[in-house]
């Protein structure tokens, strides 16, 4: 059962004042470990959210699943001023991410410790980068986008906003990947290659060819296998 704002409020002015507080929406695989590497790099999870209301009330990663996203306004009169958009569907990530924004909170970037990042590499706001992920010099990686667990990206690729690496996935260099695509675990994609937006990319695909926007593609080589709605 949701807790009334005012109950959410007094409870989060309590939490330590030694670190900075962060609220997570979502409360699944991807926060599993967002949820650690947040703590590796200095937060405190105040709480997270979540749409499934079989989820509240209970704990989850050391921390109480407090309602859904629809508490977020009172969480940020509540003193909270950053967020985590930390759940798999890409094109709702960035339109949370927009009203979390909206809000006034802060997107911070999570990158784990093990990850290598370039110092060329440029990294937007929100990005979880996991565990043993690789993004070399010149790569640009979009807001709220995905880095999963040892995944590599080569050189001068341009990542979309909302994307997911699936863990694994092997990118060339100069490739280009558009808005809330998601590339599904072990792909391997050649250089140069251009993928369209909202593109889902079946686990263990080799692309060779260009992908249109929003088609699902599977195989080795990849191709299109119907529309992506």
């Amino acid at each position: 059962m949701n807790q009334p704002p005012s109950v959410i409020t007094a409870k989060l002015l309590q939490i330590s004042q030694n670190m900075p507080k962060l609220i997570f929406l979502g409360a699944g695989g991807i926060a599993i470990v967002a949820a650690e590497i947040a703590r590796l790099r200095g937060f405190e999870i105040a709480g997270f959210l979540d749409e499934n209301s079989e989820k509240h009330g209970s704990v989850f990663c050391g921390a109480r699943v407090l309602g859904d996203f629809d508490i977020l306004s009172s969480l940020r009169e509540a003193g909270l001023e950053h967020a985590v958009i930390a759940f798999g569907n890409c094109r709702g990530r960035i339109e949370v991410a927009q009203r979390a924004l909206s809000y006034g909170f802060s997107l911070p970037n999570l990158i784990h410790p093990s990850a290598v990042v370039s110092p060329d590499a440029a990294v937007g706001q929100g990005a979880i980068i996991m565990p043993g992920a690789i993004i070399n010099a010149g790569t640009r990686i979009g807001t709220n986008s995905i880095v999963n667990t040892a995944a590599s990206i080569d050189h001068e690729c341009a990542i979309g906003d909302g994307v997911h690496i699936g863990p694994g996935s092997r990118l060339a260099g100069l490739i280009t990947i558009g808005s809330a695509t998601w590339i599904g675990i072990g792909s391997v994609i050649r250089e140069s290659i251009k993928i369209g937006n909202n593109v889902l990319l079946v686990a263990g695909s080799l692309v060779l060819n260009n992908i249109p926007d929003c088609v699902v593609a599977y195989g080795s080589p990849a191709r299109v296998i119907r529309t992506n709605s």
